[in-house]
């Protein structure tokens, strides 16, 4: 795809993340596009919308794990506090096999791409999952496009958490002295990536409970209100996506249409 077509399409997935559930449901919106511009690789572009999605959540944990470990020792550890950091080194190193798998992991003894052609062999309906995992393994071969992609993601997660940072001052400055900076980097991305539970648009809803969570644990209680304001900048992208989405409708099929004919 050229680049002003997936610029076109990263904005109306913006806008489809809040006008959905969940604030990654314009990934599906993304991936519908795609497959139908691509009709003979749908299962490779899909596997690119869902590499997409690994790579920002690797980022999110990459942001979270770094200001831990500089922050080790220095942080307030409650008991609580103890078991969200144990959830994000696990998660940190999750992501660390993943990667060292999809880079280094010879595609010919993949033992992933072994058992989806097995399964293939026996249940053809199971073909698009390897498809999709084709998709997702053809990064294998540009190892350095993804490291370029995973730096992007952790630059725009660490200025997302930034932004976080920047709210809690403005609503009280006293109250932001007593929090702790490193731990606001470590806990802010874990409350973004709450907002991937589709129960409301744009992670409302999920983004104020655990951003309220979380912010307790550094002991402040501005976190739903932060998460209001980063909503309120989300709405400007949004808006931005609407306007392209009604722009090229109509030489795009709505993904209403194509979800319910599927």
């Amino acid at each position: 795809l050229p680049i002003c077509r997936v610029v076109q399409l990263s904005l109306i997935g913006n806008f489809f993340n809040l006008a959905l559930p969940g604030a990654v449901s314009g990934d599906l919106v993304k991936a519908i596009y795609i497959a139908r511009e691509h009709p003979g690789r749908r299962g490779h572009a899909l596997g690119s919308i869902l590499f997409d999605r690994i790579v920002g959540v690797s980022g999110l944990v990459v942001i979270s794990a770094a200001a831990l470990l500089v922050g080790f020792g220095t942080l307030h550890r409650s008991g609580i506090f103890q078991a969200v950091e144990g959830f994000v080194l696990v998660s940190a190193t999750v992501v660390l096999v993943f990667f060292s798998y999809l880079f280094f992991m010879p595609e010919r003894h993949d033992p992933v791409r072994a058992a989806l052609d097995w399964l293939q062999a026996r249940f053809g309906r199971l073909s698009s999952l390897t498809h999709i995992y084709e998709g997702v393994r053809n990064y294998h071969r540009h190892r350095w496009i993804s490291l370029q992609a995973i730096l992007t993601s952790c630059l725009i997660h660490l200025l997302a958490a930034t932004s976080c940072l920047l709210f809690t001052i403005a609503l009280d400055p006293l109250e932001a002295e007593r929090v702790s900076y490193l731990g606001l980097y470590a806990l802010a991305p874990l409350g973004l990536l709450a907002t991937a539970v589709p129960l409301a648009p744009a992670g409302i809803g999920t983004g104020h409970a655990a951003f309220g969570w979380l912010f307790l644990l550094l002991g402040s209680q501005a976190g739903a209100n932060v998460f209001s304001l980063f909503v309120l900048y989300q709405l400007l992208w949004s808006a931005l996506g609407g306007l392209v989405y009604l722009r090229y409708r109509s030489e795009i099929p709505a993904p209403t249409a194509q979800l319910a004919s599927e």
